[in-house]
């Protein structure tokens, strides 16, 4: 079959050169109504606590491995980069241990812009020819091994032009032609001139999701529309979408993301999965040691702060706010002041990003971010406000981030905590929940949020992303299974049921699902359900069970 496709390639490819345009390759998995099949983790393999002879911490094979099968996952992207030691620890160790754990491996490597200290991923570096050689023998020896990958390849466009990309391809196809090849890119960067000029030499791509050019690990709301997209564009080159989220931090971000992003950005890539849209979706540096993150605990006396965010690379105007208000109770007083803390991270270039303290829609306060010196993370601030809450009873307070000026790449973040109030009353001062203030704006780029310190979020987005995994693993394995085709079809408006009740967290209503299916199977084990077949679902369906229950 792949040989025919490169038979087929190999034809269209002289058109493609005729009219622009890239050939086709094979139909992904919404055009044939398939469901994607990837349940992926990339760079989250657990090292060893002591090092070796070498004075390496190396990868703990078993550790990882049993991690993984708890976590459902499918398919481990083995990052090689960290360690001079990682190709090795992955042909002498870890594939052999994934093959017998029924894991595939899609082996990812870094391209040049990533190359440029030290760290490389050894021992080829950016031979990428002898990648394409070396992986696909490895994969002849280990059929586990399924693709490759390479980070940041929209960056890195001067190296993989069409004629190096041609020769990887044939590198690859004349020891696998099975192999299959996907670069890592980002949502602005994916478009039709790239897929004519590149689209040929490829086998899908895989999309990291950080809310498009916003450039963030807080919202997902854009995620939707951005798989719509991708996805569009990829069916017209009849290229499949593999989905990337983020579970640990993003450079230059406030924090790492929170349990309950990662819980809906996954869960809404594996709604899209079930329709086809996705082939497949990869956690990104998902933790399985659940230890704090004590740097994301920034707040100055509490688990929470007010926090304004403007990313790398995001463009803003002159003008461009977000803001937190809320509407305060002013006592009668011979004084009126307001004294709190604030910090900021990020570039020091005056004449940008602005924090000011408004009353009533007048700024009665003003810094630049650049005034902070790093070291000292907070600085208290007091300011007079008799002019402008004497006499009155009631008062909107507003904290706001401006654009004084555009910029094109100026990213940092301010934060605001411990508000001490006299003359007036503020609820939630030191912002240890997320009550009390509304949050507005004119620009998605400049992102408000009160941030709390999680000290279990590791553990709380382990236990999501494992919960969603075989949430989804149920249902595409009934959708995979030999059983006719109208028991089948039963069986898996079940499952779908069960699916949506869990993303809904109607958990109760997906454990009654559960109970539902299971008693079908039973009914059917042994008659239209093999017996092996059906003592597999029913010890996954106990296994969300005991999931759902426990949340």
């Amino acid at each position: 079959m792949k040989r025919f496709r490169l038979y087929f390639l190999l034809s269209s490819f002289v058109l493609s050169v005729i009219s622009g345009f890239a050939a086709p390759k094979t139909a992904n998995a919404a055009e044939t109504g398939i469901p994607g099949n990837i349940l992926g983790d990339y760079a989250g393999v657990i090292r060893e606590t002591s090092p070796r002879s070498d004075g390496i911490y190396h990868i703990d094979t078993p550790r990882s491995i049993e991690k993984m099968k708890e976590l459902h996952i499918n398919t481990y992207y083995f990052l090689i980069w960290h360690e001079k030691t990682d190709w090795d620890d992955l042909r002498n160790e870890f594939l052999p241990a994934a093959k017998k754990a029924g894991i595939n491996v899609v082996v990812y490597v870094v391209p040049p812009t990533e190359s440029t200290g030290e760290r490389k991923s050894y021992p080829y570096t950016t031979d990428y020819l002898s990648w394409s050689r070396e992986i696909a023998k490895l994969s002849v020896e280990y059929p586990n091994v399924i693709g490759w990958a390479i980070d940041d390849f929209n960056h890195n466009l001067t190296t993989f032009t069409p004629d190096y990309l041609d020769q990887m391809k044939k590198t690859s196809e004349a020891i696998n032609p099975d192999l299959f090849f996907t670069p890592l890119m980002y949502t602005d960067s994916l478009n039709d001139s790239f897929l004519q000029t590149r689209g040929a030499y490829i086998d899908g791509v895989i999309i990291a999701f950080r809310d498009g050019i916003y450039r963030n690990t807080q919202v997902y709301a854009s995620e939707q529309e951005q798989i719509d997209s991708a996805y569009r564009l990829l069916s017209k080159y009849h290229l499949p979408l593999y989905w990337m989220i983020y579970a640990s931090q993003l450079s230059n971000t406030p924090a790492n993301p929170s349990a309950n992003y990662i819980r809906e950005a996954t869960q809404i890539a594996l709604e899209n999965m079930k329709q086809g849209k996705i082939k497949g979706t990869i956690s990104y540096v998902l933790k399985k040691n659940f230890e704090p993150e004590p740097n994301d605990d920034k707040a100055y006396d509490d688990a929470g702060y007010l926090n304004f965010f403007i990313g790398s690379g995001v463009p803003s105007s002159a003008g461009n706010y977000t803001q937190a208000t809320q509407r305060v109770r002013v006592n009668k007083a011979d004084s009126y002041s307001l004294t709190f803390q604030t910090m900021n991270l990020g570039a020091d270039v005056y004449g940008y990003h602005k924090k000011q303290l408004l009353v009533d829609g007048k700024v009665v306060w003003e810094q630049d971010t650049a005034d902070i010196v790093p070291d000292l993370l907070w600085i208290p601030v007091t300011v007079d406000l008799k002019p402008y809450l004497a006499g009155k009873s009631w008062a909107d307070l507003s904290f706001r981030f401006y654009e004084k000026k555009g910029v094109n790449n100026f990213w940092t973040y301010a934060g605001f905590d411990a508000l001490e109030p006299v003359g007036f009353t503020v609820n939630n001062a030191n912002f240890a929940d997320s009550s009390s203030w509304n949050f507005s704006s004119n620009y998605a780029g400049i992102i408000g949020e009160i941030l709390h310190y999680d000290e279990q979020r590791r553990e709380r987005a382990y236990n999501h992303i494992k919960v969603s995994y075989a949430t989804y693993e149920l249902y595409s394995s009934i959708f995979s299974s030999d059983v006719e085709a109208s028991t089948k079809s039963s069986l898996l408006k079940k499952a779908d049921s069960i699916m949506t009740c869990h993303f809904e967290e109607q958990n109760d209503r997906a454990i009654q699902g559960l109970d539902s299916l299971q008693n079908q199977i039973a009914s059917l084990k042994g008659k239209q359900i093999t017996v092996d077949q059906a003592e597999s679902w029913d010890a996954l369906i106990n296994e969300l069970e005991g999931y759902y229950s426990a949340l």
